[in-house]
């Protein structure tokens, strides 16, 4: 017997509502049907079910027992306070690695910005397919630290996530305002300079924080 491979049905939903939530088609506290999602796609609960489970790791979605699935309510203080994590543990790994790393791993982090340069030359703005690119850069250097447990927890913080949802309306303006920064990253780490890596990284995710703070003021306030 043939089997459906039902991996692909699981990935178009997943990218359709991530992108709904994300530009703000669903709104935090909405509550999503299963059955009327699985008829609007076409498809059988199967995939759709499989897509929400992710959406839940990513952080976008709450499933609340005997009550229904959930778009995510954003807590602003909590993602203050997941920056400043964020900014704990790149700080961290910077300083781990910056005499050590390997001068071609270095050059292939700057390939990445030069990607990152290339999509936002693109029109139309694909502020997801950047936002992969920059989580990508970002998790590159705490992968160099070798340190599965730092590794896990810095994905498990999901801030690309969460800030997508927060600044997504005004996402080619910002991100061009702080991807200079992605490029002086680079370059502090190729000349193995740690304190000026230590300023553009915090500089980095304070401008995230400010942008943040006014974006919510603009939209939930």
């Amino acid at each position: 017997m043939t089997k459906i491979d039902t991996s692909l049905l699981t990935s178009q939903v997943y990218d359709v509502l991530r992108s709904k939530i994300i530009a703000g088609e669903y709104s935090p506290g909405d509550k999503l049907d299963i059955h009327k999602l699985a008829d609007e796609f076409g498809v059988s609960r199967s995939p759709v079910k499989d897509a929400i489970n992710q959406l839940v790791y990513d952080g976008l979605l709450e499933i609340i027992p005997r009550k229904g699935t959930y778009v995510t309510e954003l807590n602003f203080t909590e993602f203050i306070e997941v920056l400043d994590a964020r900014l704990m543990i790149e700080l961290w790994a910077g300083k781990q690695v910056i005499q050590f790393i390997s001068a071609d791993k270095v050059e292939n982090w700057g390939q990445i910005v030069q990607e990152m340069d290339s999509l936002l030359k693109a029109t139309p703005f694909p502020f997801e397919t950047y936002n992969k690119v920059d989580r990508k850069f970002h998790m590159t250097l705490i992968e160099w630290t070798g340190n599965n447990k730092i590794i896990e927890l810095f994905s498990s913080l999901n801030t690309h996530v969460s800030l997508s949802r927060i600044v997504h309306s005004t996402s080619l303006e910002s991100t061009t305002k702080r991807h200079t920064d992605h490029w002086h990253l680079y370059e502090a780490m190729r000349e193995r300079d740690f304190s000026a890596f230590s300023n553009v990284i915090t500089e980095h995710i304070n401008s995230l924080k400010k942008e943040a703070k006014s974006r919510w003021n603009e939209v939930y306030l």
